[in-house]
């Protein structure tokens, strides 16, 4: 499916453009950093999905999307939430909030693709991308309850021999769990081992050097083994 990306920031068009690269089946057809330039390119060259940012000089993303007669699958990017109910008017496919999070992108494009299959029943079905790997939460047994824990509120793991403990902005919890067996289960494009004894959310990530990572107040250690792999894992969205 080809996208086409229509924002003013260019590191925002950098960070969804490494998004979309994550995702078989996707790719970029052009970007645009001002809404007319992209009305003039969609009259000839029209795509399949179109990423949009609400304000932008001259013409708003929301005048475009008004603009246009036959309208791809629109999701729109921006760092303001009120303009979602007028985009959803505009019958949008998804409401992204900047920073956007590779997890949270993913969910948009799976809404996509289940649109597309519902309007074409009779063709090879598409891959959920989201359905394939992992759903947003998990459920941990703590004090023998089944707790639900949102993976986007996860900063980061922590291995207590036999334990883990799971912190989020709002909580920790202990399953009787390794750190192992909560690797498998998290998504891989949002999470990483960076030590024996720590995995952490990619995108929880404020700072980080050769020795260390910070999350919040935490400075959480890159492990020896781990070093090669995070720091390449890390520099690949380095401008």
């Amino acid at each position: 499916m080809k996208c086409m990306i229509v924002d003013d920031e260019p590191l925002a068009t950098k960070v969804i453009a490494s998004h979309i690269s994550h995702i078989d089946g996707l790719e970029v057809a052009s970007i645009h950093h001002s809404a007319t330039e992209a009305f003039a390119r969609l009259q000839s060259q029209p795509v399949d999905i179109l990423f949009l940012d609400i304000q932008m000089p001259r013409m708003s993303g929301l005048s475009l999307l008004k603009s246009l007669a036959r309208p791809p699958y629109v999701i729109l990017t921006t760092a303001h939430r009120e303009y979602a109910l007028e985009g959803y008017d505009l019958d949008i496919v998804d409401y992204l909030l900047k920073p956007i999070a590779l997890e949270r992108f993913m969910q948009a494009i799976g809404k996509i693709y289940r649109l597309a299959q519902r309007q074409a029943p009779t063709a090879q079905p598409m891959v959920d991308t989201v359905a394939a790997t992992t759903p947003p939460f998990i459920y941990v047994k703590v004090d023998r309850h089944h707790t639900k824990v949102l993976l986007e509120d996860i900063r980061y793991i922590e291995s207590l021999k036999n334990h883990v403990r799971i912190v989020t902005a709002g909580q920790q919890l202990t399953p009787l769990l390794t750190i192992s067996e909560m690797e498998e289960k998290l998504p891989q494009q949002s999470f990483l081992r960076i030590h024996r004894s720590f995995i952490v959310r990619l995108d929880q990530i404020q700072q980080y050097s050769n020795t260390n990572v910070v999350i919040g107040e935490q400075s959480i250690p890159i492990g020896r083994l781990y070093k090669n792999e995070v720091l390449k894992r890390l520099k690949s969205y380095c401008l």
